[in-house]
């Protein structure tokens, strides 16, 4: 290929998927502007389960992004098209996945009949085209109530001509067959992922994600999510870690894809993915309206034998997330997280903080040894996750889980002035979804564990305190319940005597 062409490929990929930012490959039920390509010379091929349409002439255009682009294609690019989608429909039907349903009935013979086959492709197999609509597109068609998945959709898929640039399809593009395929298989078992029944767009970052994710199941040398994770200048969840896994911009539901990645080898079971879309399916058939969250609630429970929750997986996530980029170690955690941005670590200062919801969004937070203590306040404590990961100077790691007992926590960092000490604010899943959750921060409030009573000193006043509390003679506000909690065990009793005795005998 000479370097004008070349030139105007990456113009045309630029165009493409400016298009998609904050969108979707799967067009809109109904929508007028994308219809069936009808070619002046049309071509097609055909083999187990697809028929190819395309054109060999130059005489047909398409207008896109306001300017107009050849049609024209070639019979080998088609004939290598048609081979990757078998190649991907054999994987995919390994794994258990459910076939794109038929877009019309072979049975109707009335050439009138508006279902008649001659209107959608010429037969039964499923229809690809040719075109310039996009990078790749899938667009649903017509309603496929065939129990189980009684909300599906019929649908045909759009590939790029590539400005007639390959004879055949190159192979750092394999992950766009992939991935529309598996969205005309998420078509079949339904047409939206919304509270809002018929508004198949709501939420349509689960089609996205999923899609993504099986780009490397179908062809493990993919690029694809690899190249937008390393990516330091966009928005992924490593790069705004903070985001949930359902942020719908910024093209971020494509590199949620992470998310699933994370649960295949979390938890070792590859078929998670397809059970999400299994019960999605069945859900959604019922007519109700379908919230994702408890469907991958439901699927991680069952691949781990009811030994994990989604807000574990949260946890897990989170700190799956922090190893990566010069943080990452060996094949630990993400197996291609040296390749991966280092996630996004904020300063840790007095300051309020946010999440949109409470669906997977993470902090981190460097606490230098001048911080001798911080107050997390949030009327959401419940939702929130705390954890300190501690790093010592053989690189040994050590995870505490540091629970919010109420809207006001303190926690005391003096014991670990020998380990890097990174702070992870995660938001847990109670069983719906909420609004914005805010948590602040303050730092070294000038409280000292064991100063009960608040004199600054840690004497044998403050051991009677205790035991009064203990022999509950004196009740505590919840800042000298965390002060007398000497063994960070949230129970106050004869082992915290014990301990701040210790602390009073060894001073003095």
């Amino acid at each position: 290929m000479n370097m004008k062409s070349i030139f105007f490929l990456v113009i045309y990929f630029q165009l493409v998927w400016s298009n998609l930012d904050g969108h979707s490959c799967i067009a809109s039920i109904g929508d007028r502007d994308i219809s069936r390509n009808d070619y002046t010379y049309p071509e097609s091929i055909e083999s187990e389960h697809f028929k190819i349409h395309f054109t060999i002439s130059d005489v047909d255009s398409q207008f896109v992004n306001n300017q107009w682009m050849s049609l024209q294609s070639n019979l080998t690019y088609a004939q290598s098209i048609i081979d990757l989608l078998e190649f991907s429909m054999e994987k995919y039907m390994h794994d258990g996945w459910i076939s794109p349903p038929p877009d019309c009935d072979e049975s109707i013979v009335d050439l009138e009949h508006p279902s008649h086959c001659v209107n959608f492709g010429g037969n039964a197999l499923y229809d690809i085209y040719i075109s310039n609509d996009g990078v790749g597109m899938v667009v649903p068609e017509n309603p496929h109530q065939i129990p189980p998945y009684t909300g599906g959709y019929t649908s045909y898929m759009k590939i790029s001509t590539m400005l007639n640039q390959y004879d055949i399809y190159p192979s750092w593009a394999y992950y766009v067959i992939a991935h529309e395929l598996h969205h005309s298989i998420q078509l079949r078992y339904g047409s939206s992922t919304s509270g809002e029944i018929g508004n198949y767009s709501y939420n349509l970052w689960f089609f996205e994600q999923s899609a993504t994710y099986m780009e490397n199941v179908v062809f493990p040398n993919s690029n694809h999510l690899l190249a937008m994770l390393s990516n330091c200048n966009v928005v992924t969840p490593l790069t705004y870690p903070e985001h949930g896994i359902n942020y719908p911009a910024e093209i971020f539901p494509y590199r949620s894809a992470l998310w699933q990645k994370y649960l295949v080898k979390a938890y070792e079971d590859s078929s998670i993915a397809r059970i999400m879309w299994e019960n999605y399916g069945l859900e959604y058939a019922s007519g109700d309206g379908v919230s994702l969250f408890p469907i991958y609630n439901e699927a991680i429970y069952e691949v781990t034998n009811g030994n994990v929750m989604l807000s574990d997986a949260f946890n897990d996530y989170a700190l799956w997330r922090y190893f990566t980029g010069e943080r990452s170690i060996g094949l630990d955690y993400f197996n291609q997280a040296g390749s991966y941005c280092e996630s996004k670590v904020s300063d840790l200062e007095n300051s309020l903080y946010s999440f949109y919801s409470n669906t997977g969004g993470a902090y981190y937070f460097n606490i230098d040894n001048d911080i001798n203590d911080l107050k997390i306040t949030s009327a959401a404590f419940d939702q929130l996750s705390v954890s300190l990961l501690l790093i010592d100077s053989d690189e040994n790691i050590t995870i505490s889980d540091l629970s919010l007992m109420n809207e006001s926590t303190i926690f005391f960092f003096d014991e670990y002035s020998d380990y890097n000490k990174i702070l992870i604010i995660n938001t847990n899943y109670l069983e719906a979804l909420t609004e914005v959750i805010t948590f602040d921060i303050t730092l070294n409030n000038s409280f000292e564990l064991g100063d009960i009573n608040s004199d600054a000193f840690i004497n044998v006043n403050d051991v009677v305190s205790l035991i009064n509390y203990i022999l509950l003679y004196d009740e505590f506000d919840d800042e000298i319940l965390i002060l007398a909690d000497m063994n960070f065990d949230l129970e106050l009793n004869i082992m915290d005597v014990v301990i701040l005795v210790d602390i009073i005998l060894t001073n003095n």
